[in-house]
Order: structure tokens, then sequence, then C-alpha cells
């Protein structure tokens, strides 16, 4: 690494996921969803965060694809 942040920021990421990984408890087992209720709240309750994360992955998706077609002259 060329830097002390580098160095810095790797040992703070290992440390937090590291712990991440010891707290996570091993008889963690996700709750069946039916399909139909999970329709039901994405289109109820949360229409509007929805609809920004959709509005906010397209302008992402054009963005990098703007960066990435530019010409270097």
């Amino acid at each position: 690494m060329k830097n002390k942040v580098q160095k810095i920021a790797a040992i703070l990421f290992l440390l937090i996921f590291g712990g991440n990984i010891l707290f996570l408890n091993a008889s963690f087992v996700p709750r069946t969803q039916n399909m139909e209720n999970i329709g039901i709240l994405l289109f109820s309750t949360y229409f509007v965060p929805f609809e920004l994360l959709s509005i906010l992955l397209v302008a992402s998706i054009i963005g990098v694809m703007y960066i990435a077609g530019e010409d270097k002259q």
C-alpha cells in the first residue's frame, strides 16, 4: 500500500468486517415470505423509496456510460 491512509482504511475495514462476522448469530434463519405480501408492501408502503431508488440507479448508469464513453483528446 502506498500511504498511511490506505493502511488505516484496510485495518479499519478488517476490524469492522471481522466484528460483524463474530457477532453474527449462527442460528439465524430467515423468515419465509409470501411474494404477494412483498409486492403489496413494495407498491403501497415503500412506493416512494422504490421509485427514488430506481431514478438514482438509472442516473448512475447514465453517468457511468457518459464517463466511460468520453474520448480523450
